[in-house]
Formats: C-alpha cells, structure tokens, sequence
C-alpha cells in the first residue's frame, strides 16, 4: 500500500522546479521568522514528525487483546506503526491535529507500548508533551537545551517569590524577566503549539491522489468517516457542557 503521505510529497515534487524554487525559499523564510530563537527546531535530519517507532511486546500484546480498552485512536495508532507509518503519515491519513497524535505518542509512551531510547534526553519526546500540554514551557525549553537545570531552578524560585507577594506571573513571563528567552522567543513557542492544533486543509497537496486499489480507498473513506463521527460526537459533548454551564435546558 503506497503512503498517503508519500503521495502528497510526490504531488508537491511535481510542481516544476522553477516554482519548487520559490515555494522552497518562502517557506524556510516563514519558519526563521515563526520560529525565530528556536532554529534548532528546523534541523530536518531528526524531526519529530518522521518519528516511526516499533512497538514493545507490552504494546504489541495490546494492539491485539485491546485489555484496557483504550478508545480506537490509540489502536489505531498502534496498528498504523506496526505497519511501518511514521507520526507525519498516522496524522495525515487519519484526518487528525498533529496536537491529537502527539497525546497519542505521549500516553502510548507512558504506558510503555513504545520502544524509544534515552526518553529524558529525547527532544523529540519534549517537543511531543510540550505540544501535548504534558510539561510547561520552562521544562520545554531545559529539554531542548536554551536552559540548564540550574536556570530553570532559578526562574522557578522567582515566580514562587513574586507569588508569595501576592504577584501571580506565569512561568514564560518569568523567564523572559530573567532574558533567558525573548517576547520573540516566547512567541515562537506558541505558534508551535497553536499550529499543532490545526489539520491539513482539504486538498493541499492532495487534489490528484490516487488509490492503487479499491480495498485502500475503502479503508481511507472508512478511516475519514471514523474522524467526522469522533468530531460529530466531540461537538455534541461541547454543546451539552456549553449548555450546562450556562443553565440553558
């Protein structure tokens, strides 16, 4: 089965090369500026993305008992690894947020279904809970190394200060007090973390995909009508909390 993902590279490889030249050269432009202090974050040979961990044999004997009956993203995740898809791939084919897959990666991780060396020192693994909201932006910032431990330490002990004088200031706040990042910087962090919340816009980069056989294109319109029914649901939930709330029959 040829790769969604596969795919929607291809059709942008398609584009000719005079236009590849500009695209190219406009979008590393716009992730400098976006990502600013955080250009370590633009190292392609190690992205997060790309990551296609094997499962452990805990993880293995899961995807095939389904014992703590994890709801279907999880399986899903699951059996899209152990078929040789990376994150990129699992989130594009499954209509999901990169948000969504990386609470995925992050609970799978913690309930060790994965095999993944040196987790402490991972940057892969800090940017996923830092996009998962799983560590704050100080702890962030330490794992990818703009921070030591002793700086974080630091910063932690000065918003204790400030709060105890009645001065309540977030932990980003702090830190660009200290100048260990910049408003710049900070910004940085949460167009990282906003973006991961949005999905593929229909079409980019896949207006010319074709199936290679009727049993793929079955199970990816299968796999999309699982994603509208989950978000139907979501919708409905909202509403009735919305409603709650507000005392609203």
């Amino acid at each position: 089965m040829q790769k969604i993902s596969d795919l929607f590279i291809q059709n942008i490889k398609n584009l000719p090369i005079w236009v590849k030249q500009v695209v190219a050269k406009e979008l590393m432009q716009d992730l400098k500026s976006k990502l600013d202090e955080f250009v370590e974050l633009l190292q392609t040979d190690d992205l997060f993305q790309e990551m296609c961990p094997k499962l452990t044999f805990k993880g293995k004997q899961e995807l095939d008992n389904h014992s703590l009956n994890l709801s279907d993203g999880y399986y899903i995740f699951m059996k899209d690894l152990s078929e040789g898809s990376n994150l990129f791939e699992i989130t594009i084919k499954n209509n999901w947020t990169f948000a969504d897959s990386s609470k995925i990666f992050i609970k799978l991780n913690e309930l060790e279904f994965l095999q993944i060396s040196d987790v402490a020192n991972n940057k892969n693994i800090a940017i996923a809970m830092f996009i998962a909201g799983k560590i704050k932006t100080g702890e962030f910032i330490k794992r990818i190394g703009k921070i030591n431990a002793i700086q974080l330490e630091q910063a932690i002990r000065y918003q204790k200060q400030l709060n105890d004088e009645g001065r309540h200031i977030k932990m980003a706040s702090v830190l660009i007090k200290l100048g260990f990042i910049t408003d710049k910087g900070l910004d940085s962090l949460l167009i990282l973390k906003d973006e991961a919340k949005k999905r593929l816009p229909t079409g980019v980069g896949l207006y010319s995909i074709k199936f290679e056989n009727e049993e793929e294109e079955i199970d990816q319109i299968s796999r999309m009508q699982r994603e509208i029914s989950r978000l139907e649901n979501e919708n409905i939930i909202m509403k009735k909390r919305l409603k709650k709330l507000l005392n609203i029959d």
